[in-house]
């Protein structure tokens, strides 16, 4: 039977439009933190040098995250969007990954978590403190613990119905509530996901990812070069991937995401590659203030267009690019550079390798040098 301090707790959450919940005991989940040193071990978290050593150790222990904590309420918010249509007569586009459509899902969120918190401690004079994914808790263990899903192929959390899409945040607390109970139930024999990966990132038998291939941090995280043998394979993610998820058939049935999180506009989901190019650091700023797409910085974005480019561009795009190999950013001009190599030998624009030799006439970094002499003579 509920306890009064259960159902109290489960209240203020509902009242927070959050019908996604459950709650884990604040203890380590098992195998967590060597699974994170195994995968820092062999490289697999890429450039992402924050997780490091005493990283993983905080982020798998919930008592580092809250001394005395007793229960983890786990919530989780619906971040699946529709496609809008796009005309397909109009601009080149790229896409955006579902969940970074609309609103920072950070803020959206973590507002309604910290209002838990914060009523925890006033109403019951119990410590709470609260989080998102960014913060030094590996929440996907913790709703499995709790009984919101079970953890797939892909190493996102599969929840009845929505399948992965879902966004995960966690109340740690020292309130005592009863905790849910783990579900029993795998991917079985599917395997969708690792097939759906263009890169590879996921292991052939599942449950681990490589960072070093994934769309995901290379067009969110990597603040460098993308290797040169993924970019064919990024089709047109300018920020994000949706490929595992999209493939997933427990999300069949998917749940529509907060109103927050939907595209108001087509170019919010498919933005036009040549206005993402066109984007000095006021602009980028402007577009993107208070969305996800922040993260990826200016040059990262426009990097992330040009590599689009190359993959889905036309003979017409090839303008855009010629100016992108002028463009401030060292990053930029060298993924431009490829870029133009790509479009011109598939589509065979007229004057493709003069616009690059143009350029290596006059181009001083070592690195754009050798992007343009790959794209002038291929492979």
């Amino acid at each position: 039977m509920e306890t009064s301090t259960q159902a109290r707790a489960k209240e203020m959450v509902e009242r927070e439009g959050l019908s996604l919940v459950g709650v884990a005991p604040a203890r380590p989940v098992a195998g967590v933190r060597e699974a994170g040193m195994a995968a820092l071990r062999q490289g697999r978290l890429a450039g992402m040098a924050w997780m490091n050593e005493a990283w993983i150790e905080r982020a798998a222990d919930p008592q580092a995250f809250l001394p005395g904590a007793r229960s983890l309420i786990v919530a989780g918010l619906p971040c699946h969007s529709r496609d809008p249509e796009a005309d397909t007569a109009g601009p080149t586009r790229g896409r955006v990954a579902r969940y970074a459509r609309g609103r920072d899902y950070h803020r959206v969120f973590e507002k309604r978590l910290r209002r838990i918190a914060r009523t925890i401690r006033e109403e019951f004079g119990e410590a709470a403190r609260a989080t998102v994914d960014y913060g030094p808790l590996l929440e996907r263990p913790l709703a499995a613990a709790a009984g919101l899903g079970w953890i797939g192929k892909s190493t996102m959390l599969l929840m009845s119905g929505g399948g992965p899409w879902v966004l995960l945040g966690v109340v740690a607390t020292t309130l005592d509530l009863e905790p849910g109970r783990p579900l029993r139930k795998t991917c079985g024999n599917c395997t969708r996901c690792i097939a759906a990966c263009p890169t590879g990132a996921i292991a052939p038998d599942g449950h681990t990812v490589d960072a070093r291939l994934c769309i995901s941090y290379h067009t969110i995280e990597n603040r460098g070069v993308v290797p040169r043998e993924l970019r064919a394979k990024f089709k047109d993610w300018v920020f994000g991937c949706d490929d595992c998820l999209d493939s997933c058939p427990v999300g069949a049935s998917r749940w529509e995401s907060y109103p927050e999180f939907a595209p108001t506009t087509v170019d919010n989901a498919r933005p036009a590659l040549r206005d993402l190019l066109a984007l000095d650091e006021e602009g980028f700023a402007a577009r993107y203030r208070g969305r996800a797409i922040m993260r990826a910085k200016r040059d990262g974005l426009v990097r992330n267009a040009c590599i689009a480019f190359g993959n889905v561009g036309t003979a017409e795009d090839v303008t855009a690019l010629a100016g992108a190999l002028a463009d401030e950013s060292v990053l930029v001009r060298g993924h431009a550079a490829w870029a133009v190599g790509q479009i011109g030998r598939r589509v065979g624009v007229a004057g493709w390798r003069q616009t690059l030799e143009a350029r290596l006439a006059v181009e001083q970094d070592p690195w754009v040098r050798e992007e343009l002499r790959f794209a002038i003579e291929g492979e």
